[in-house]
């Protein structure tokens, strides 16, 4: 039979980290520690200094999803396994274990009803046809398998461990990537900013130009048609007054006075002049390279958002004699080098291209060099067009 130490330690081997207790209806989470479902449930329900985030392990602070837990049956064999060796190394008087009913030693344990018995025990009538095995050789296969289903859980939760580290590097990676790409929109909105500050100044002064040149015009323009006024009403008045003479007055100088008014010249002048005016209607022209501009931006942002990252093979045996291909065949770098590659039909030998073995059947996509360069491609099935 088990010693009272070696219970307690698998004992301890299946203790809930919350309660400290036993496990009661064990399960598992996502970072791989098991703990009792009451237990877990009511930490859930502890509210947290952001309630928007998922709570954390106990243990390792890893954050899990509440809804994600796992029973875990295996452990809750091991665990039922253990509390019934617990029960039976309860039975004992002082130090040693004894028979409550007869007084003695416990020595042997019935297969078929699962009781340890005493020497008396053993000689009753009850059990007189049972299987009966001393306490440490029937615990034997129980003690294998336990120790099977701790290689078990030791094996899965190794397995939790490496797919928590590898999901968290590639949770950084995607983290990075998100960063760069920020960084990316804030530095090409920054230069629009910039650029569109820039032209803002260049045509408001433009503006401001024609503006004082209209108002330069209409001062002009103003000064000279008071002044045919002012001409046009004295020969107005003068020749009124002379209407208003008696006929001597009248034919005083009367051929003189009518030749002046009838030989006048009347100045029509032009508010604007036809120059300024051909000005104005050519301004919206100034504003087309800052729309080609613009239109340049959009059609930047949405290639780059609208690409996706390509994962593919490349066909060494098509490759250019220019291009050095990586051992994993999914990067590609220029070399102003000529490579002794084997000449085969199907390598280019003009165009600076490789073919993609099957996985891709067309589609925009991008991928980084070992230069760190982004390529920008368009595929046709099969075949790979390269943009830097």
């Amino acid at each position: 039979m088990a010693s009272a130490a070696s219970v307690t330690s698998l004992a301890d081997e299946v203790n809930c980290p919350i309660c400290q207790g036993t496990l009661r209806e064990p399960v598992t989470i996502d970072c791989g520690h098991n703990f009792c479902r009451g237990c877990l449930t009511r930490y859930c329900e502890i509210p947290g200094p952001d309630p928007e985030e998922s709570p954390t392990c106990p243990l390792c602070k890893e954050p899990f999803r509440p809804g994600s837990f796992r029973p875990n049956w295996q452990l809750a064999n091991v665990v039922e396994n253990i509390e019934r060796l617990q029960l039976v190394s309860t039975l004992r008087l002082g130090e040693e274990d004894v028979c409550q009913e007869h007084g003695e030693k416990i020595y042997f344990f019935c297969e078929d009803d699962e009781m340890q018995l005493c020497v008396v025990c053993r000689e009753a009538g009850e059990h007189a046809t049972h299987t009966m095995r001393f306490l440490e050789d029937a615990a034997a296969p129980y003690r294998e398998q336990i120790q099977k289903c701790l290689k078990c859980l030791r094996k899965e939760r190794e397995e939790i461990q490496e797919i928590q580290s590898r999901e968290n590097k590639r949770i950084q990676v995607l983290l990075t990537q998100v960063s760069t790409k920020r960084q990316q929109v804030i530095s090409e909105f920054s230069h629009l900013s910039k650029f569109l500050e820039e032209q803002q100044s260049i045509l408001l002064a433009q503006l401001e130009s024609l503006d004082g040149d209209i108002l330069k015009q209409r001062d002009e323009f103003d000064f000279l048609v008071a002044g045919e006024i002012c001409r046009f009403s004295a020969l107005i008045e003068e020749l009124e007054e002379k209407n208003e003479r008696p006929a001597r007055e009248l034919l005083t100088d009367i051929r003189s006075t009518l030749i002046r008014c009838e030989t006048r010249k009347c100045r029509k002048p032009e508010a604007v002049s036809r120059e300024l005016g051909q000005r104005i209607r050519d301004f919206p022209q100034q504003a087309l390279p800052l729309q080609r501009e613009m239109k340049m931006f959009l059609e930047k942002l949405c290639f780059e958002l609208d690409y996706e990252p390509a994962h593919i093979s490349l066909d060494p045996q098509t490759s250019h004699p220019k291009l050095l291909l990586s051992e994993d065949r999914q990067r590609a770098q220029f070399s102003y080098k000529w490579q002794n590659s084997p000449d085969n039909p199907q390598r280019f030998d003009r165009a600076t291209c490789v073919l993609a073995h099957a996985g891709i059947t067309g589609g925009r996509h991008t991928w980084v060099d070992s230069n760190q360069l982004k390529y920008h491609v368009d595929l046709i099935p099969g075949w790979v067009t390269w943009k830097t």
